[in-house]
């Protein structure tokens, strides 16, 4: 449909069907059908080169046709640029013209046809200037729009994906939509047909001369909109119709300047790319080792099935230290590697490259020649839960291990992991202790040189229960649990290495009650008797809290830490002292920065001078936190080491407060970003750190 157009002034809006309806104002049928009033001015959005004209006229029933002239002079030299058919009843009419230079002054003149086809006469000059140039006027990356008069539809692609196409009216053989390359040129949100008796078109994107996109015309005199059943047919003389909201959808997506092409033939989309596979988001935790050694033993690891694990390995020496490593398999077949380690560097090892653990469950035992810390990480898609989790090493095996932390109900998955380093076989007992305090005992064989893995949700009498294990083995092994969770829409999971004896006091550095964080603190009780605990709260700012707490004999028990008030909102670390042995766990539930996921971590039962951290990275979205707990009674300075691959090492020291937790964020160190660190703590009194990481891992589509 080939439109004239001019501009609605006074109108009266009303509500028809959800959508504005506009009453042309009455028009005086007196005096002659001369032009007057010529203004030039620009759109009310052009992607530049386009001037508007609008001018009155007293008798529109008297025209038969306008002619608009254009001249870059204002007394000569005016040549004919259009001449438009009028079927109009109003005064105001209206042209833009397009295809000008952008900075330059341009001058015009309108003159009227009659019915009698004489001309019934000619506006004074007006003149327009178009301002300088447009930096990116010439498109818009990304956005195109494909008309196809085969198809009588409208194809709308970002970056040559489509993601939105709807039917439309094209122009009819004997007045055809013009082909070709096109852009828009401007925008109207409405527009009137002086050729068709003033009908409405409603969100007009002007992209030729005398032609557009906009929505099926509205007819005010019967308050409807017209063409709708040509929809998929053409039907106009020249512009392109569209369903009302489909009009209104294309005129607020493709700003001016956006490429529209207009071609003949059936247009095929292309197929839509697979979506990118969601990124592994998630956190994890580990206590510090407060003292290196040359032995380091960890149950869990797995590199199948969406996981992706790496062993991280930090030398405190100046010496290079040789690390032999045993990969234990579930069959009892092992891979041996040896590695070297520069001295006062961190050293990384992906599991997943080592040929013949591509595909495998597996413990590892290391034995170095020079003290060294071990820990391990992994970054999975567990049956869709994302995340990831670490655990410090343990230096020696043992023939009793505990866990405090357990849990079965919900969409939570619990492990326990057995890693048998011995040359002989191994009968291990479980022990499962409930918060309810019922107790359930299970045996399990595992094999020499091998790994073994507990899925404790398979245990009838331990469905949907909170549950402290206690193992016990003929041989020495280690032990760990990991979990796979889906805790109140966050996903993820956890790992933590078993503690092999009780204590009567434990510390966590860690832990946070605000924002999006749940924390916990797990008691296990496994001793005979009923024991009290006092657990002392310490904030950030100095402040502390102590509440006490029963524990049942053989038990397990929670402690929600968001739900003391005087620590909603906080930074706290953790002092639990116990009148019996019993031993202490965190784990925390979180959204950080938009990352979702948990992370757990055993208490320490002793302050110590020195503390390790052999994990940390600050590249990509990945965070790294340092946390102090200074449990004296006096200011603590904190010298800090930070060690890197390459052995370079970064100095810092800090100071904490007494009674008090302290945070560093370890990305925001000068010299520390994108790096793999280890970190080596050295306090002035006795101290507790910990180590938390949040993190967004984007990943290939097979998942590993």
């Amino acid at each position: 449909m080939v439109l004239r157009r001019k501009t609605i002034r006074c109108l009266v809006v009303l509500v028809v069907a959800g959508l504005a309806m506009l009453l042309l104002p009455s028009f005086s049928a007196a005096g002659s059908g001369s032009p007057r009033d010529l203004t030039v001015g620009l759109p009310d959005s052009s992607a530049g080169g386009c001037l508007k004209l609008t001018w009155q006229v007293d008798d529109p029933s008297t025209v038969k046709a306008y002619r608009v002239f254009r001249s870059d002079r204002h007394d000569a030299d005016f040549k004919l640029v259009f001449e438009g058919q009028v079927n109009a009843c109003g005064n105001l009419m209206d042209f833009v013209d397009t295809g000008l230079t952008d900075g330059s002054s341009y001058y015009y003149k309108v003159s009227l046809v009659g019915r009698d086809d004489r001309e019934i006469g000619t506006t004074d000059v007006a003149r327009g200037t178009l301002p300088p140039k447009r930096r990116n006027s010439g498109g818009i990356a990304g956005k195109r729009i494909i008309i196809s008069i085969n198809d009588q539809r409208i194809y709308f692609l970002e970056n040559e994906v489509l993601i939105k196409s709807h039917l439309c009216s094209t122009g009819t053989d004997s007045h055809p939509t013009p082909g070709g390359v096109f852009s828009v040129l401007y925008h109207e949100y409405c527009l009137v047909s002086e050729m068709y008796g003033d009908v409405l078109c409603y969100w007009w994107m002007g992209f030729a001369p005398d032609t557009g996109m906009h929505a099926l015309p509205y007819d005010p005199k019967s308050g409807t909109w017209t063409g709708g059943g040509s929809l998929g047919h053409k039907a106009s003389h020249g512009c392109v119709r569209q369903a009302v909201a489909d009009a209104e959808w294309a005129y607020k997506w493709a700003p001016n300047g956006t490429r529209i092409d207009v071609i003949g033939q059936h247009y095929e989309p292309p197929a839509p790319p697979p979506p990118p596979p969601p990124p592994i988001t998630g956190g994890h935790a580990s206590q510090g080792v407060s003292q290196a050694a040359k032995e380091w033993y960890l149950a869990e690891g797995c590199t199948t099935n969406g996981f992706k694990e790496y062993m991280l390995m930090m030398n405190p020496n100046p010496g290079t230290a040789s690390v032999a490593t045993d990969y234990m398999k579930p069959d009892g077949s092992v891979i041996s590697v040896t590695y070297t380690v520069p001295g006062f560097s961190r050293y990384t090892v992906p599991v997943n490259d080592i040929p013949g653990l591509e595909e495998t469950e597996v413990s590892v035992h290391m034995l170095s020649d020079q003290p060294i810390v071990a820990e391990r990480s992994m970054y999975f898609d567990y049956h869709g839960k994302l995340g990831g989790s670490n655990s410090v090493g343990a230096n020696a095996t043992s023939k009793t291990w505990y866990l405090a932390e357990g849990y079965t109900g919900g969409d939570f998955d619990e492990y326990i992991l057995v890693g048998n380093p011995q040359a002989v076989d191994s009968k291990v007992h479980a022990e499962y202790m409930r918060s309810d305090g019922q107790n359930i005992a299970r045996d399990y064989d595992v094999k020499a040189h091998s790994r073994y893995s507990i899925h404790v949700d398979d245990i009838p009498e331990l469905a949907s229960a909170e549950v402290s294990t206690k193992i016990t083995s003929e041989q020495p092994v280690v032990v760990e649990r990991a979990q796979y969770f889906n805790y109140n829409g966050r996903d993820d999971g956890n790992a933590s290495t078993a503690i092999s004896e009780p204590s009567r006091t434990w510390y966590l550095a860690e832990g946070y009650t605000g924002g999006e964080f749940d924390e916990y603190v797990l008691l296990q009780n496994p001793g005979e008797n009923a024991g009290l605990a006092r657990v002392t709260f310490m904030r950030s700012d100095g402040k502390e809290f102590q509440k006490e707490y029963t524990l049942k004999p053989k038990s397990r028990f929670t402690i929600h830490v968001d739900d003391i008030a005087e620590l909603s909102n906080a930074e706290v670390s953790t002092y639990v002292e116990s009148d019996v042995g019993i031993i202490v766990e965190r784990s925390m539930y979180f959204v950080s920065s938009g990352r979702p996921g948990g992370s757990d971590a055993p208490g320490v039962p002793a302050s110590a001078n020195h503390w390790y951290l052999a994990e940390g990275y600050t590249g990509g979205d990945f965070d790294t936190y340092v946390l102090i707990m200074n449990p004296n009674n006096e200011r603590v300075t904190v010298d800090v080491n930070y060690l890197m691959p390459d052995g370079k090492i970064t100095p810092a020291s800090y100071t904490v407060e007494p009674l008090s937790r302290y945070t560093i964020h370890v990305d925001t160190v000068p010299g520390m970003s994108s790096t793999e660190v280890s970190t080596a703590l050295t306090g002035s009194k006795p101290i507790i750190c910990e180590r938390a990481m949040y993190f967004s891992v984007p990943r290939p589509n097979n998942g590993k």
